[in-house]
């Protein structure tokens, strides 16, 4: 190659082609020595393998499944038909011998205590037969009828006296108060007593002959019909429903 001589003489095409070879390199070493640099949020499979710590990650995962958590408050299940009519509850038939099956109100209280025999009807028989069966001489059925069934509750009563009942099923004065005072408590009563115990008395009393309200208050009036029922029983008179008052009651004693 022929050249061209500058100032100093020297031949300039070969000052040119160094040139070129010093600028080729420089090129090259800027381009192909420094590395093009990749995020790995651009591309993770390539950072992954350029490290070699990290597994290749998919290009395209498998969608990852939702899961709906159970809400906060449970919601009630609706009870099915069986279960609402098995829980339920049943009622059995009444039968002559339960003492649920009671015919009408069981009204103790009465205005008088008549005189009864068997075939007698009405509230006072259905009176009988709740005092028969709260002195567990029952069960008796409370139909206000004095029947077969309350006969044979009356019967127990006149076995547990000392002696034979004078007429046998006769309900009189001294029947009546020795039902109604088996409820009676051992408690001493008097003046300023008052509760079931008093009310019990008083219809004892009322029974055994005696007038008087039956109020559960235990005062003067109460306290005056004690002394009677005492004196006719010469028993003291002091008004006190202490033992003594008590034994007379529920032997069936009267005022006469």
């Amino acid at each position: 190659m022929a050249g061209v001589r500058n100032g100093d003489g020297r031949r300039g095409g070969f000052a040119s082609a160094a040139a070129l070879v010093v600028l080729g390199l420089t090129l090259t070493a800027c381009s192909g020595t420094t590395p093009q640099t990749t995020s790995a949020a651009e591309s993770p499979s390539v950072t992954a393998t350029a490290t070699g710590a990290v597994d290749p990650v998919p290009s395209d995962p498998a969608p990852i499944p939702t899961v709906t958590a159970d809400p906060l408050t449970p919601t009630k299940p609706t009870p099915s038909a069986s279960a609402t009519t098995s829980a339920a509850p049943t009622t059995a038939a009444p039968t002559p011998t339960d003492l649920g099956s009671v015919v009408g109100a069981c009204e103790r209280t009465l205005p008088a205590y008549p005189v009864l025999e068997r075939g007698a009807k009405g509230p006072a028989v259905r009176a009988l037969q709740c005092f028969l069966n709260d002195a567990d001489y029952g069960p008796v059925v409370v139909d206000g009828v004095y029947g077969a069934q309350t006969r044979a509750a009356v019967k127990k009563v006149e076995a547990s006296l000392e002696g034979p009942a004078p007429k046998p099923g006769r309900i009189d004065a001294g029947m009546w108060v020795l039902l109604i005072s088996r409820s009676l408590g051992d408690g001493t009563l008097e003046v300023g007593s008052t509760g079931a115990d008093v009310v019990t008395l008083q219809r004892a009393l009322r029974a055994a002959g005696g007038t008087l309200t039956v109020d559960g208050d235990f005062g003067s009036e109460t306290k005056k019909v004690v002394r009677r029922f005492q004196q006719a029983n010469r028993v003291g008179d002091d008004g006190v429903v202490g033992d003594e008052t008590l034994f007379l009651l529920k032997m069936g004693a009267t005022i006469g």
